[in-house]
């Protein structure tokens, strides 16, 4: 059995990584929307690939860092404790601070949050089909909900059980698209969070841990080689908006299955081998989260000010806009050591 480790540092690293695709993204298809040209040529329009990847990872990092507790319920109330420290007081403080600013200065919004208490309280708590004051929020539902799916692990009393209800939900979300139509608008919002494609990726990231003791050495490099050939290849399908599927399944297929591949690669790897990392890496992979939360807004208003100004000279543009990828980085750093990192220590302080 290879040893456990705290802290995976390629793993913390490919969260950076995954973030930064997605900022990329989105600055790319604001740029496009909104000036009717391509930045860098749309390079980075598979950067929502970012999320698929988000995925996994949160997937394989629930589990390896909690599969000791699985088959023991008095464990859940710690597990929620922790999941719920994690997510929602830095994103709390960050959607407080954009619906102020929404209120402040509304011509900045596309759309505005409407100020009643059930909508406020959908949003803060992430329930359903809540109103999205920053656009990524729907993900952390689907978070909650597979938080949701460990936590009913922890009660069931064997670890085959546990398995067998896995690879079932597994086996009935690859099927589903075959035996109905699962795209249909009109479903409930329930069924419509249970039979989500991307739930498939999170159940490649517990599938990881599953593997990784019986998953050769041998094979870290070949298997981490494949799944990046595969993913650069999905990513060019992506670009050209090519589909294999009409669906949510064709992401899940593009970039979920090759994150499946590098994940397990990677983990293997540092497992078996001490491995060092550039400092910036792991910092940005730190404040991945903070960073995931707050840039979406800010380069709404960005671009909202670029067009204010006049300014349309699209190489300055293109220059302006990776500057303010490099002013959201740098500002993630510093609100996650300066606002996230302290929070999650205090709170941990407080209930632990």
């Amino acid at each position: 059995m290879v040893p456990f480790k705290k802290n995976l540092l390629l793993i913390q690293v490919l969260r950076g990584i995954a973030c930064l695709l997605v900022v990329l993204f989105h600055i790319t298809t604001n740029f496009s929307e909104i000036y009717h040209q391509h930045w860098l040529g749309n390079i980075f329009l598979f950067g929502n690939s970012g999320v698929d990847i988000f995925f996994v990872l949160s997937g394989f990092i629930i589990t390896y860092s909690n599969k000791q507790y699985i088959t023991k319920p008095t464990r859940i109330i710690k597990f929620i404790t922790k999941r719920a420290i994690r997510v929602f007081p830095i994103y709390w403080i960050i959607i407080t601070f954009f619906i102020l600013f929404q209120v402040m200065f509304p011509s900045f919004y596309r759309t505005h949050f409407n100020l009643d208490t059930v909508n406020i309280l959908n949003t803060y708590f992430l329930l359903l089909n809540h109103n999205m004051v920053n656009g990524v929020s729907w993900t952390l539902t689907y978070e909650l909900f597979f938080y949701m799916l460990f936590t009913i692990a922890l009660f069931i009393p064997q670890k085959k059980y546990t398995l067998l209800l896995l690879f079932a939900y597994l086996v009935f979300l690859l099927i589903i698209p075959f035996i109905t139509s699962s795209a249909n608008e009109n479903q409930n919002s329930l069924i419509q969070l249970l039979v989500f494609p991307m739930n498939i990726e999170f159940l490649l990231g517990i599938l990881v841990v599953l593997f990784i003791d019986s998953f050769a050495q041998k094979f870290c490099m070949p298997i981490l080689i494949i799944g990046i050939c595969l993913f650069i290849i999905s990513a060019i399908i992506s670009c050209m908006n090519l589909h294999i599927f009409n669906s949510v399944y064709n992401r899940v297929l593009l970039f979920g299955l090759p994150a499946f591949f590098i994940i397990l690669s990677l983990v293997k790897y540092e497992l078996s081998f001490t491995v060092k990392t550039h400092n910036l890496l792991l910092k940005l992979g730190d404040a991945s989260y903070s960073i995931y939360l707050f840039h979406l807004p800010l380069v709404a208003a960005f671009f909202k000010i670029m067009v204010k100004l006049h300014i349309n000279n699209p190489a300055a543009l293109t220059v302006l806009s990776f500057c303010l990828f490099i002013i959201i980085c740098y500002l993630g750093i510093i609100i996650y050591k300066r606002v996230e990192e302290p929070l999650i220590k205090w709170l941990n302080s407080k209930f632990f």
